[in-house]
């Protein structure tokens, strides 16, 4: 039995409930327990996602195309210059992922907003490139 609408949705409903989001598009798939749901805001657009029972978001500005993984925005939080999976590697939790989410939504909405929101994506895609060649320079095992 899918238990997505009992465990993720209740996990991240402080969105709509307390912080004047909407949820915007839910789906649960019969399969493998996933599922996602998109909140949306005036500025913001959160995607949870569950896949074979791990939990993460992403978060775009609204009208903008680029998305920034859980990952890298608990690195920009940290105000990392460089990535280290070790310090950023979240656990894929509903718990952590939500509780992040929550603690950190009014920061995270500050790098997001319009006067922010280009500075915000470079040092992202800094850091994206960064764990790429970090992740997959340990595969090649260069």
């Amino acid at each position: 039995m899918n238990n997505f609408a009992t465990k993720v949705r209740p996990a991240f409903d402080f969105l709509s409930a307390v912080n004047g989001y909407r949820l915007a598009h839910e789906e649960i798939s019969s399969s493998f327990d996933n599922g996602v749901l998109i909140y949306e805001s005036d500025h913001l657009r959160v995607a949870v996602v569950r896949d074979r029972g791990q939990v993460s978001f992403t978060v775009r500005g609204r009208g903008d195309y680029r998305d920034v993984d859980e990952e890298i925005l608990r690195c920009l939080l940290a105000d990392a210059k460089h990535y280290s999976k070790t310090e950023a590697m979240p656990d894929f939790t509903v718990a952590s992922s939500a509780g992040f989410l929550r603690t950190n939504l009014p920061a995270i909405e500050r790098l997001f907003a319009a006067a922010s929101l280009e500075g915000t994506i470079h040092r992202a895609q800094a850091l994206q490139a960064e764990r790429a060649d970090t992740l997959f320079a340990r595969l090649s095992g260069r």
